[in-house]
């Protein structure tokens, strides 16, 4: 009886606490007699106990047999006596008493499979989340689907089905979708098994051509149905049903157009769920959707996890187990599934009915099972395979200087380039699944620091090749920050960087983004060129110095052949000045009246100058005149002989040089 009473109590808190006056008012009877049923002074009638239930999402035939059984005295004799005999302790660390249940022979805990709707009696730390998705789902103005996102391992699939659909209560009908690459042939299945055969099925057809297919086939159920029934289409794991690539795009559209529909239509007995990762994006086509994120697990939220199932079993959690998981799992992205495993382990070591610390440790706590699972992976994938997930497990690492190396969060566009898009995709879909990493809004990370830590593969990973993996680090974030700059050269590497990175990318070529090839050749072009740039500037710089001392060359050598030609040519000018001074004198006439009849005005006539002058006779000037011009021209000097020969018609030497 009191076990009966707490259940209903359970039962109650999973539908989101209503109030006795709403209870009331969907059970139709009086609020006293409900809060009555709820205390465990007395069994309820099987009438008040069964519209309790389903008033707070119960199954009525189950609910039935519990109260059966509870009348037969079968569970409420022995909780009396285990009350009689050991005291009520503080939640989870004391013996079954009045309001605790006996142990259970199933364990509460799932493991490291979701939770299911068998498993809602079990189902604790979301309570939050679960209110809002029932306030969303029942509420009259819902625009569209309802979008449940979290991280990977947060536990969208558990919340929806442990936590959503028992809390809306036996008068909602579900369909659920799974992933499926054929989309639509799941939604006609899924719709024919929902009605039973009662009516014509839809065929596939009709969804691929008519958008309004899937609202007409549930609005048709919703006829052949009581009052007050309502249908939830549910969608789980959203992007791998319809977002992936798999899946042709007119299929897919024809798909996301029924779910609009359908959610759009106005009929507040039809709702649409979706539950996807983060990193995944509703259909832009969908607009503006309601949403529901799934944060971290608080401490608070963690603890009711751990001992909330215990006591729902009729178990009882040491204290010192409590607090290592929550020193284990508090702030890691996928505490969820790794808390059920590691208590589902402790589970399996209780003794008399206690999940104790020494049982968790001999399986070697929650490291010893992430690095189990980690192993198991590896040994199962192809070597092509295994080289992926090396290069990816050492990349979500960051490694430590003089300290432990701990979990790095990466971006997707780093992994792009390590693989083909859709082997990548595919393999952190199966990591993801194993509870090893966590996809998140455009990120990887380790689930668990565990697999940092705990793996002894990836630990000789990591201490192989120290300064080469830091010379990759290295590369990937001088590579991160080049494309940031919108891949401006001066970001580029040069001289010893460029020289250790291309030396280490040659060893490891298949560890190697795209992004960070993209690097490395631009890095080695701009060195290329500015290695040419060099050397032309040398070569030019060399050609004119080279120039430069040719010219200075033939200068000197211009300089000393000058008084060589002058030696050459005859007498130098002073004494060209001084045999037409004696030729003058004898003549007997001034030297300055012989350079006078060399005046400018004369040579600019160009016409012989035949006057005399003064002492002389006419056939006299034009020798004179010739002689007052050879002290300007050593040609002439020449010409007009040695000093004292006087030159003239009547010298047969001089006749030649007479005017014409």
């Amino acid at each position: 009886m009191a076990r009966f009473a707490w259940e209903l109590r359970q039962l109650r808190t999973r539908a989101g606490a209503p109030s006795y006056r709403e209870l009331a008012r969907r059970a139709h009877y009086s609020a006293s007699t409900l809060a009555e049923a709820t205390k465990g002074s007395r069994l309820p009638t099987l009438d008040v106990a069964v519209a309790l239930a389903e008033a707070c999402g119960g199954d009525r035939e189950e609910w039935a047999a519990r109260w059966r059984a509870a009348a037969r005295g079968r569970t409420g004799t022995r909780a009396a006596t285990q009350a009689a005999t050991q005291p009520a302790t503080r939640s989870g660390r004391g013996a079954p008493g009045p309001d605790r249940p006996v142990a259970r022979r199933e364990c509460p805990y799932p493991g490291p499979r979701p939770f299911t709707a068998r498993d809602a009696p079990g189902f604790f730390g979301r309570e939050e989340p679960v209110r809002r998705l029932i306030d969303l789902v029942t509420g009259d103005e819902t625009p569209g689907p309802v979008v449940l996102s979290g991280p990977s391992g947060s536990g969208r699939t558990s919340l929806l089905h442990a936590g959503l659909l028992p809390a809306l209560g036996p008068d909602w009908l579900h369909l659920a979708l799974t992933p499926s690459r054929d989309p639509l042939g799941a939604l006609a299945g899924a719709v024919e098994d929902l009605t039973g055969g009662g009516g014509p099925p839809t065929p596939r057809e009709a969804f691929t051509d008519d958008p309004k297919a899937l609202y007409l086939a549930l609005s048709g159920l919703l006829l052949c149905r009581p009052p007050g029934t309502r249908v939830l289409v549910t969608v789980d794991r959203f992007e791998e049903a319809v977002l992936a690539g798999n899946v042709p795009a007119a299929e897919r559209d024809a798909f996301l157009a029924q779910l609009a529909h359908t959610a759009r239509a106005g009929d507040d007995r039809l709702r649409v769920v979706v539950a996807l990762r983060s990193d995944a994006r509703t259909p832009a086509a969908w607009g503006e959707t309601a949403r529901v994120d799934l944060a971290p697990l608080r401490a608070d939220d963690l603890r009711r996890a751990v001992v909330g199932p215990a006591e729902a079993a009729g178990l009882t959690v040491e204290a010192a187990l409590v607090d290592a998981l929550l020193a284990d799992l508090d702030g890691q992205p996928g505490a969820p599934a790794l808390l059920s495993d590691a208590l589902r382990r402790a589970w399996e070591r209780r003794t008399d009915g206690v999940l104790r610390l020494a049982g968790h440790l001999a399986e070697g706590g929650v490291g010893a099972a992430v690095a189990r699972t980690a192993e198991r992976e590896y040994a199962a994938r192809r070597p092509d395979e295994r080289r992926l997930l090396r290069a990816l497990f050492v990349r979500l690492t960051a490694l430590g200087d003089g300290t432990d190396d701990t979990p790095r969060r990466v971006d997707r566009e780093e992994l792009r380039g390590l693989a083909p898009r859709g082997n990548l995709d595919r393999l952190l879909g199966e990591l993801a699944g194993a509870r090893l990493v966590v996809l998140d809004a455009g990120t990887v990370e380790p689930a668990h620091a565990a697999v940092v830590t705990a793996w002894p593969r990836l630990r000789h990973w990591l201490a192989h090749d120290r300064d080469g993996l830091r010379t990759h680090r290295r590369l990937t974030e001088a590579a991160g920050e080049w494309s940031a700059a919108g891949r401006h050269p001066g970001a580029l590497y040069r001289g010893v960087r460029l020289a250790a990175a291309r030396s280490w990318a040659r060893e490891h070529p298949a560890e190697l983004n795209a992004r960070e090839r993209a690097f490395l050749t631009a890095s080695r072009t701009a060195e290329r060129r500015r290695r040419w740039a060099v050397r032309l500037l040398i070569a030019t710089v060399s050609a004119l110095a080279l120039l430069a001392g040719v010219m200075a060359l033939r200068a000197v050598l211009d300089d000393r052949a000058a008084p060589t030609d002058r030696r050459a040519t005859g007498a130098s000018p002073t004494t060209a000045t001084t045999a037409t001074s004696s030729t003058a004198a004898v003549a007997g006439t001034p030297t300055r009246a012989a350079t006078t009849a060399t005046s400018p005005s004369a040579a600019t006539a160009g016409t012989p100058l035949t006057a005399a002058t003064p002492g002389t006779t006419p056939a006299e000037g034009p020798q004179r005149a010739t002689g007052g011009r050879s002290a300007d021209c050593p040609a002439l000097a020449r010409a007009s002989g040695p000093p004292g020969r006087r030159p003239g018609p009547d010298n047969p030497a001089d006749r030649t040089r007479q005017p014409i």
